[in-house]
């Protein structure tokens, strides 16, 4: 399933750093000098191979160009640098005139050299993106940045009571902006914490903490007899209300509330204006009715954000029946398809 298609600039492409994802896999490293490994076991110790194409449109030296820009990583021999070479043929058929290429390939030695960087057309990428990273600070409002950033949640979206009670207001962990978010599980630390990161808001107070409680609630606790209260003080946590007077965490809710709050929280603090949301699994946990809400809630994103993309994948026959792609629907573009158990695309 896929709604909408982002707009990435020219010149900020690369901040994506070569974020690969095919299903579970992740690979950092366009964008680094001298990287040492690929942070991916199968990548780093075994023999495995990754190519992200891109069909992008762009500017370069004054000429409008269309071209196909791959993103490379793993065991790619000198020779064959690529898994899937673009040819003329294919390259027209999108609309295409030329294939660029840069990534970083695994040697004998287990050293990563660089293939493609001598490309001119990369060079000037590469050295757009120091220009681009250096004219920006770290302390800028979230919500107005027009940088890409991706946000890849995993099948496990549980929220983890946390084990210490050492708390205090902390920035979270990978506050700000980063090109990337791999959301899983929340480790049971104060600074991984869904609990830190509100407390966090809340101490801002810049006005994303009382928009982040009204989402959770308008949507996720709608028609429910509890509400996302706000912060308790000692310790620090955040306080859901059952019956107006019953009080437990956020760890306490039910698996699927957990998989809600834990998705729509993260993307509401780290959205861009230029957002690629990658969800593994979008039903797991849900009741067909939370289901339904899911999808309300991600198609309303993209609507009122146009300039974000979700690509997820699902088991589920009630969301593939709400979701017919051949349908249109105002504000949204739709695109994806149906894999039967032989791996086949239909």
């Amino acid at each position: 399933m896929i709604f909408n298609t982002p707009f990435l600039r020219f010149k900020t492409i690369f901040l994506l750093k070569s974020i690969i994802y095919k299903k579970k896999l992740e690979v950092r490293v366009i964008g680094e000098n001298n990287p040492t490994q690929f942070g991916h076991e199968d990548l780093d110790k075994g023999y495995g191979r990754v190519q992200w194409d891109l069909r992008l449109k762009l500017k370069w030296r004054e000429e409008k160009q269309c071209i196909v820009l791959s993103l490379l990583a793993g065991q790619l021999d000198e020779k064959q640098p690529a898994l899937k070479i673009w040819h003329e043929n294919e390259l027209k058929k999108y609309g295409a005139t030329a294939w660029h290429y840069f990534g970083f390939r695994k040697t004998l030695s287990a050293h990563l050299e660089p293939i493609g960087k001598e490309d001119e057309l990369v060079k000037d990428f590469l050295g757009l993106l120091r220009t681009e990273i250096s004219s920006y600070s770290d302390e800028f409002e979230v919500s107005t940045l027009s940088l890409p950033t991706l946000l890849y949640f995993s099948a496990y979206r549980n929220i983890e009571a946390i084990d210490s009670l050492e708390r205090s207001i902390t920035q979270p962990d990978k506050w700000g902006y980063y090109p990337v978010h791999h959301i899983t599980a929340e480790g049971n630390s104060w600074t991984q914490s869904l609990d830190n990161q509100l407390v966090w808001l809340k101490w801002l107070d810049d006005g994303r903490f009382e928009k982040v409680i009204k989402l959770i609630n308008e949507h996720i606790f709608k028609n429910e007899k509890k509400c996302l209260k706000g912060i308790r003080r000692v310790p620090p946590e955040a306080i859901v209300v059952v019956n107006d007077t019953e009080k437990h965490r956020l760890d306490r809710l039910s698996s699927g509330e957990k998989n809600l709050v834990q998705m729509f929280l993260r993307i509401n603090v780290h959205r861009t204006l230029n957002t690629l949301i990658l969800i593994d699994e979008l039903d797991v946990h849900l009741h067909s009715i939370w289901q339904h809400g899911i999808l309300r809630l991600l198609k309303t994103i993209v609507r009122e954000h146009p300039r974000v993309t979700v690509i997820a994948s699902t088991h589920s026959r009630e969301i593939l029946e709400a979701f017919p792609i051949t349908i249109p629907e105002v504000g949204i573009t739709k695109g994806g398809h149906l894999i039967d158990n032989k791996g086949v695309n239909h």
